[in-house]
């Protein structure tokens, strides 16, 4: 019973010894594979950048004698400002993407690392 359901198989498809694949079933073989899903390093590498940029102002925001620290004046509440509204908007874009992550892979990746680099900078 199982050879016969198998043979028809074949002849359904018309299958024949030392064929090569048509062009069409390399296509749906292919096509499973979504280009537009592949890893980004660009994505990845600029999220760890400027989570570390962002992670480094907003630890130099607590030690004493760091340029933008407590007690700088307005460079400090300039250079503490832009680094805590890189932390809300890294936040921010982490959850839209979240969302919406099916759509923007790569922007998946780029929100992922750079919160990934905020965290490890503030524990460190």
């Amino acid at each position: 019973m199982t050879s016969r359901s198998f043979d028809d198989r074949l002849d359904r498809i018309q299958w024949t010894p030392g064929v090569v694949p048509s062009q069409e079933v390399i296509d749906s073989v292919l096509g499973g594979r979504a280009l537009s899903k592949a890893r980004s390093v660009g994505a990845t590498l600029l999220g760890a950048i400027l989570g570390i940029l962002i992670g480094f102002g907003l630890v130099g925001m607590t030690l004493e004698g760091s340029p933008w620290g407590p007690g700088t004046g307005v460079i400090g509440a300039i250079g503490g400002l832009l680094s805590l509204i890189g932390l809300v908007v890294s936040v921010v874009l982490a959850v839209f993407v979240a969302l919406r992550s099916k759509r923007h892979p790569w922007l998946m990746q780029f929100a992922s690392m750079n919160l990934l680099m905020i965290v490890v900078l503030l524990l460190s």
